[in-house]
């Protein structure tokens, strides 16, 4: 994976197509199909006739909790297309008072922590969305966070996961991020200066690096067997496990 593969957009800085992975079993993830993203509030005109137009994308799928929304909104490409908004955490900094009801990670050291803490807290939310992405029309579909690291990072390693790619692929296209953060930062800075703002995405205490990525793959066939076995007791069945290696791979 290098920076040829990040598709050239004004808005988003970390876009990117889950297609052109080989798999264990000699597939090959369909180019296309299936689209992971940072924030689509921010997309212009070009980009948006890009999405829809060249691209065809039919569907989104905002993965922001329900404050990064309200501030910052889904962006234009909502008027256009199917717009769903699927949560997987409910806050990214601490709500101005304490709720005692709300899940939220202890005060980890390390992002695989923090990764593991949303797997097992949150496998309810991953499932929901995988079964959006595979459901019957949504297609081509586009699924983001704030960043395109976190959310979408463990969203992205189920579904190459589920469709047999090798770790090491998955590990790349997570770290692949590690060297957009920088012009992710500067374009979020850039606008947040323009509208006296505060930026959707600053700076991050936390990167991209592999090992984050290896160790969550490691720990979480240790607790569940497989990706595979994850994503089941996460509420997704046969049929949509086979929609979404309908979807995302080729025919052979």
């Amino acid at each position: 994976m290098t920076s040829a593969d990040v598709m050239d957009l004004d808005g988003p800085a970390n876009f990117r197509d889950l297609g052109g992975y080989p798999t264990l079993d000699g597939r090959t993830t369909q180019r296309g199909r299936v689209f992971r993203s940072d924030s689509l509030s921010f997309l212009s005109d070009r980009d948006i006739a890009r999405l829809r137009d060249d691209w065809g994308v039919r569907t989104v799928i905002d993965l922001r909790a329900g404050h990064e929304v309200e501030e910052h909104g889904h962006g234009p490409l909502s008027e256009h297309v199917r717009q769903l908004h699927l949560p997987i955490v409910d806050q990214t900094r601490e709500p101005p008072q304490p709720r005692k009801l709300l899940r939220r990670a202890p005060k980890f050291q390390t992002l695989d922590q923090i990764y593991a803490f949303m797997l097992k807290e949150y496998a309810d939310r991953f499932g929901t969305v995988l079964r959006a992405i595979a459901s019957t029309g949504a297609a081509p579909v586009v699924f983001h966070c704030a960043a395109g690291k976190d959310r979408t990072g463990l969203v992205s390693m189920l579904l190459l996961g589920v469709c047999n790619v090798a770790d090491e692929l998955i590990v790349a296209d997570f770290s692949l991020t590690e060297a957009r953060m920088p012009e992710i930062v500067a374009r979020h800075t850039a606008r947040a200066e323009a509208n006296d703002r505060l930026p959707e995405v600053a700076g991050q205490q936390y990167g991209a690096q592999p090992t984050t990525m290896q160790t969550v793959l490691q720990e979480l066939r240790a607790a569940h067997g497989s990706v595979e076995a994850y994503v089941r007791g996460a509420g997704v069945g046969d049929e949509t496990i086979g929609r979404i290696r309908a979807l995302l791979l080729d025919d052979a």
